[in-house]
This record gives structure tokens, sequence and C-alpha cells, in this order.
């Protein structure tokens, strides 16, 4: 988050946290990007994707069912359908929060991150086994247009993105408001394969 988290020249919004064993008594949620208020939470996308999914359920992910948390093979995803009968997931969402822009198109990850691509991997092993496959990124930014993955940075999770994307695996992308008073769902934006962010600036 080096274009966000700026010394001396970024202004934070922050919230008590003082619990046990903290070495702070406060949380960073959100900063200022220009006119921007851009949210640092990585806890918010899964919390306003639960709510989502009980109120007003993203296109394709409508239907109910939906349990947080779900083992399935080696992995733990953030969201799972399971048929009653059998306890067996039908359906597999993971969530992955971007606030990371370069121009007007949001990119993830901002580091690169083996645990990101190897849920992808596992979404297309379960996507070709039968398991309906989903990834949402939330972008914790209202000032886009469309969703990239980060090539430049971390061309090994690209990777998985586009095997996932070819295994059929649906990928979806929407923004949030965030406002200093908290951040609600906003409206979905097209997902790009490819988007250079160094041509972009």
């Amino acid at each position: 988050m080096e274009e966000l988290l700026i010394p001396g020249g970024t202004t934070g919004y922050i919230v008590p946290a003082d619990r046990p064993g903290r070495s702070t008594r406060f949380d960073l949620v959100a900063v200022r990007h220009g006119r921007t208020l851009v949210s640092v939470d990585t806890r918010l996308g899964n919390r306003i994707v639960r709510a989502a999914l009980d109120r007003s359920p993203p296109s394709g992910l409508e239907g109910g069912g939906w349990r947080a948390e779900v083992t399935f093979g080696r992995h733990r995803f953030d969201f799972a359908r399971v048929d009653p009968p059998s306890g067996r997931p039908t359906a597999l969402l993971e969530v992955k929060s971007s606030n990371l822009r370069v121009g007007r198109t949001a990119f993830f990850p901002d580091a690169p991150t083996v645990r990101g691509a190897r849920h992808l991997e596992a979404l297309a092993r379960a996507h070709r086994a039968g398991v309906d496959g989903h990834v949402l990124f939330v972008v914790q930014r209202r000032d886009v247009d469309a969703f990239a993955p980060n090539r430049a940075l971390d061309p090994a999770f690209a990777r998985a993105f586009d095997r996932a994307l070819d295994a059929g695996v649906t990928v979806r992308a929407h923004r949030l408001n965030v406002a200093p008073e908290g951040a609600v769902w906003g409206p979905a934006v097209p997902v790009r394969r490819f988007a250079d962010p160094e041509r972009i600036k």
C-alpha cells in the first residue's frame, strides 16, 4: 500500500481496538487518496459480501444457503453453498480485497501472494470436479471503472487467474462506496484479463 500510506501526507481514519495482546489500541481502517476515501481493512470485504449474500446477492450468487469458512479438500474457502443431505459443497466462493488503483483500473494483488494463487488453483480444480467455483474481488474504493490481475507484480497469481477463468470459474469485481460513516456495496465493474499498470501510468 505504498501509494496510500505516505509518511506525513496521508489522512487516516482509526477505530478503537483495545484487545489483550495488541501492541496498539486502534485499527487503521481507511485513508484519503486524493479526493477518494479508500478502505484498508482487509476484513471488510468478507463482512460486506456476507451481508450482500444474505440481502442482495450479486448476479449468479442468488439462492441463499451460503456458509462461511468451509473446508473443501486441503483448502478453506470464504463461503460455500452446501448440499444439506450430503454436507458436500456445491459451490465455493473466495473473496479478495483490492485497493490498488492505477488510472481508472483496480488491480490485485498489491504484493505477491502465494496463498491467493493457491486459492484460485484450488477453485479451478473444484470447478473441474463439478463444484461451481466463484471468486469475487471487492474493490475498496469508488474511483475505478474496471478490474484486472496485477501481472507485472505477481505473474504466478496472474497465471492462476488465467487457469481459473479457463476452467470455468466465475470471476466478478464489485466496488465499494466508502465514507467516514462506513462502506456500502457498490456496482459491479468489468473484469479484464489484461491491463498493464505501467502503460496506464
